[in-house]
């Protein structure tokens, strides 16, 4: 079970990548480079970056055509967080 739920959190975190370079991307082609900077440039702070972008990026999702992808992305996240709470009260995360 732990493996499974270890592998399915992984896979999603990878789609979670590549939907966050996706992202960036779009705010680079739409005229947000200093949007996209700041994503890439408080990425190595905690994270922030992802937030960042996945805030901007729901709110930009008509500009940047991007709903297929921020559905993904919002899937992805609701995912992790599901396995993450069924993980650790199960007790299969060691929690």
């Amino acid at each position: 079970m732990l493996v499974l739920l270890l592998a399915l959190s992984g896979l999603m975190g990878l789609v979670s990548i590549g939907c966050f370079i996706v992202i960036v991307m779009q705010m680079f082609q739409h005229g947000d480079a200093t949007l996209g900077i700041v994503c890439l440039a408080t990425l190595l702070c905690g994270l922030l970056g992802f937030l960042i972008a996945f805030v901007m990026g729901w709110i930009n999702v008509g500009k940047y055509q991007a709903n297929k992808v921020m559905m993904i992305w919002t899937i992805c996240w609701i995912g992790q967080m599901a396995i993450a709470v069924i993980g650790n009260s199960s007790g299969a995360f060691g929690g």
